[in-house]
């Protein structure tokens, strides 16, 4: 056995010694072109077998993994039991007029084979380039996607997706917009999550708030549905669910909890243990839900601390008495009528725009205004085992306001004249998300049972909707009582809570205006936007619900910003040195020629005023030419700097590689001689 392995060594050496002198009797200059011939073999060789073998092997070394596959697009792809095909469409013409185009193809045509090798092939992907007239452009118009005029000839330009399940359901995503390049994973995993189960979702709602209609208690008089509630039934199945419900029913997607003042121990229980089982929930709880403080007087109760106590079982926190002020953007309301009208800044009415939301939420996308009136604050519970989340935060201008001193008693014009900023952001909506514990240790609360709170339903002697004192329902130890079959102790917790209700009502969203004789509705916000969007987002499956928003975006050098600030630092202060010395001598010369100037110019001036008046003249001169020195400096100094960047990046390297080499033959060349 052990001769074998001997004589193969000793053939394989006397190969080797053989192809050694047959080398050594090539002219150096075979020996160079050899050896450039073996390097090619060898790497070709290396890139076949890498390519083979190493074939999924990426390494994504941006900061947000941008070129990473979500783990929530990895579970939604490896759940399909079904395949789906996918035709993107796009123009070649269109890539030709609009380059930004083609570079956003290759990111989405890449994303798409991506999602194809995941799924193992259960994704099929077809890519068209639907010319002028040709069979390809009549099936995206067809298929509904949305065109761009690319000149004057009319050529419509397309870039888009069509899928279908194995059911001939359709989805479509009409145009890729690069403005929307955060979220295209997000998209595009929701379009196949959609075809992968095409059932319409499921909402229930549990609320005090007349969103279907009510009646108004001071005039008696029926008040329409919210606006809102037609923008949810065009996406998703709605059912009313009673306060007073012992279990949400397994077939809610979604439950959405908004105000619900006369919600009893026992339906609390039962929110608590749908949302541990995995239930999704949008939440919506409000210090002073002014748009509906009437209808709410004739319910009263302590359903919003039953509300409250459940968010902070789940890690937040929620007090009544404090409302959200932000003079930054505050809205201009009209205050008082006729003569004692006037119009003010109402701190406690919010008109959000884009530099309030988490860009990184899906949520942000397509919304650019949200109006809130006398916001709740949210914090995290100091050492809940969940993760908060903010979605919508105020300015750092911020200020806590009593809940007393809004709504219909409210003074705009004192809370203004008294307003200091905090210097701190406030969350007005978040995120929760992770385990959680119940807050029913004991099971289903029974009447007089400590953990159920206050149960008698009635008043505390406050108007509903209002933040005065309020009973809460008491935060007791477990008493020992073995909770009944089914009770869930813990469980993952995945709920969007915003603590305003007045978003959803139609004078904070919606304009009516009549056209032709008839009356339209037109968004003067993105709230009904915003809401539907927070329901579609969880009634997808928990690895949907968990992608964020990864942009590409412009990334700057840290390290030359930071050079830049410093040089502008250093010349801006000179700058402002001689602005104000500028500004002073304009003055003096302005007096002195107002003076001369006065009685009809009929004044005769002396030769020292004249003298005096030169003299500025040319001091201001003198000073606006040392001004603009210090700014030609800037440029100069900051132009040096990307002067040396551009070398460093385009010379620098080659020229150390160059010199490397030179130092290297150099130092063989020294030693060559001494080894001889």
């Amino acid at each position: 056995m052990t001769e074998r392995p001997a004589a193969f060594r000793t053939r394989v050496a006397s190969a080797f010694s053989g192809l050694v002198s047959r080398a050594s009797r090539l002219s150096p200059a075979r020996l160079a072109w050899g050896g450039l011939a073996l390097a090619a073999v060898t790497l070709l060789s290396i890139n076949l077998i890498a390519s083979e073998t190493l074939g999924g092997w990426k390494a994504d070394l941006t900061q947000d993994k941008l070129y990473s596959i979500s783990p929530g697009s990895v579970a939604v792809l490896r759940a399909m039991d079904e395949p789906i095909k996918a035709r993107l469409y796009f123009s070649s013409k269109l890539g030709e007029v609009a380059p930004s185009y083609a570079r956003y193809f290759d990111r989405v045509r890449a994303l798409l084979e991506e999602f194809q090798r995941i799924s193992g092939g259960k994704l099929e992907l077809e890519i068209l380039d639907p010319a002028p007239f040709s069979d390809a452009e009549d099936q995206a118009v067809a298929a509904g996607l949305s065109g761009q005029r690319l000149n004057a000839e009319g050529e419509m330009g397309y870039f888009g997706l069509v899928a279908e399940n194995a059911t001939d359901n359709r989805e479509v995503i009409g145009f890729f917009t690069p403005s929307r390049g955060n979220f295209v994973e997000y998209d595009i995993t929701k379009l196949i999550h959609t075809l992968s189960d095409p059932k319409k979702p499921t909402v229930g709602v549990m609320t005090s708030l007349p969103l279907d209609g009510g009646q108004n208690p001071m005039t008696q008089q029926q008040t329409p549905p919210w606006i809102m509630m037609s923008q949810i039934r065009e996406f998703f199945d709605v059912e009313s669910i009673e306060q007073s419900a012992k279990e949400i029913p397994s077939h809610i997607d979604v439950l959405l909890v908004a105000q619900p003042t006369q919600l009893t121990p026992e339906a609390a229980y039962a929110i608590d243990q749908y949302a541990l089982k995995g239930g999704k929930l949008l939440v919506m709880i409000d210090p002073m839900a002014e748009a509906a403080q009437f209808e709410l007087m004739q319910k009263q109760g302590e359903g919003r601390a039953e509300l409250a106590r459940l968010l902070k079982a789940w890690g937040i926190d929620f007090d009544p008495k404090k409302t959200a002020a932000d003079i930054r953007h505050a809205r201009r309301v009209q205050f008082g009528r006729g003569e004692d009208g006037m119009v003010t800044e109402y701190v406690a009415w919010l008109s959000l725009d884009q530099s309030n939301i988490d860009q990184r939420d899906v949520l942000s996308s397509g919304i650019e205004t949200l109006n809130l009136a006398s916001a709740g604050i949210l914090s995290p519970v100091a050492g809940a085992t969940t993760a908060v989340t903010p979605i919508l935060r105020t300015s750092s201008e911020a200020m806590v306001v009593d809940t007393s001193k809004v709504g219909m008693g409210g003074d705009p014009v004192a809370l203004l004249r008294n307003y200091v900023p905090g210097g701190t952001p406030l969350v007005l909506a978040a995120r929760i998300d992770g385990e959680a514990g119940t807050a029913f240790p004991d099971g289903t609360p029974k009447k007089g049972d400590p953990q159920a709170g206050t149960t008698d339903g009635k008043a505390n002697g406050t108007s509903a909707g209002s933040a005065k004192e309020e009973a809460k329902p008491a935060e007791t130890p477990p008493t020992g009582q073995k909770p009944g079959p089914g009770h869930v102790a813990s469980g993952r917790i995945n709920a969007i809570v915003i603590a305003d209700t007045d978003l959803m009502a139609d004078r904070f969203w919606v304009e009516s205006r009549e056209m032709l004789g008839q009356q339209f509705v037109m968004p003067s916000a993105s709230n009904g936007a915003f809401v539907v969007g927070a329901l579609e987002n969880l009634s997808g499956s928990d690895a949907l619900i968990a992608l964020r928003g990864r942009g590409i975006k412009d990334r700057t050098f840290t390290l030359v910003e930071d050079l830049r600030r410093d040089a502008e630092r250093k010349f801006r202060e000179k700058e402002e040195a001689l602005t104000a010395r500028l500004k002073s001598v304009e003055q003096e010369l302005e007096k002195l020629q107002t003076t001369s100037a006065a009685a009809g110019g009929n004044v005769i001036v002396s030769d020292r005023e004249r003298a005096a008046i030169d003299a500025f003249k040319n001091q201001m001169l003198e000073t606006r030419g040392e001004l603009r020195q210090v700014k030609r400096a800037l440029s100069q100094s900051i132009d040096r700097l990307d002067g040396w960047l551009k070398f460093a990046n385009i010379a620098l390297v080659p020229l150390l590689i160059a010199a490397g080499g030179i130092g290297w033959t150099v130092w063989r060349s020294r030693r060559t001689p001494g080894k001889s």
